[in-house]
């Protein structure tokens, strides 16, 4: 009978083995990648400084929201990119909390952002939100690195005060392989 209950035992072992290690295996997955709504994963291009945990996102409104009430915000953020500098990629600007745009500048211009093919992608950005203003000078030079007509330039005259955002690194979904960046011709 014990020979009966062992033998049962170990050809169940042969089936057991490999049901464990796929339940194993899919316990292990990286369950906290960042997706795109329709659940599909999106493939993550990094500038900048390394993001390793992109669990705790802050929203734009979550962000004007603690720098009102704590007087700072730091963390990961959380945004749609509406455009990007033409010039350099050292800029992006991304939807608002409020339906506006905010910009994003890349921290010391030590990194770049693709210049076009980022529009309406989802991106995340480690570092620190601000109330800053900006000069008329500095809003027709982003209005130039956009490529704003000479008619749109020529319109501002009076300086704005903006929440802005300093990034350290950048990660943007589904960016185009082949993205023009500052170095390149493209």
């Amino acid at each position: 009978m014990l020979l009966n209950v062992l033998t049962k035992v170990c050809s169940m072992n042969h089936i057991l083995i490999p049901i464990v290690t796929i339940i194993v295996l899919i316990g292990c997955a990286d369950d906290s990648a960042p997706t795109i709504e329709n659940g599909t994963t999106s493939v993550w291009t990094y500038y900048g400084d390394s993001i390793i945990d992109y669990t705790e996102r802050i929203s734009m409104s979550g962000a004007l929201d603690m720098l009102n009430t704590t007087g700072e915000a730091v963390g990961l953020f959380e945004a749609e990119i509406v455009k990007s500098c033409m010039t350099m990629g050292c800029w992006m600007s991304v939807k608002g909390g409020n339906g506006d745009t905010t910009m994003v500048f890349m921290k010391d211009h030590a990194f770049f952002v693709p210049k076009d093919s980022v529009r309406g992608k989802k991106s995340y950005f480690l570092g620190e939100a601000f109330h800053d203003t900006i000069s008329v000078a500095m809003q027709k030079h982003l209005l130039e690195d956009a490529g704003a007509s000479q008619v749109e330039i020529d319109a501002v005259n009076t300086p704005s005060f903006e929440l802005a955002f300093e990034a350290a690194g950048v990660m943007i979904a589904n960016v185009p392989e082949g993205a023009p960046m500052a170095e390149s011709d493209e």
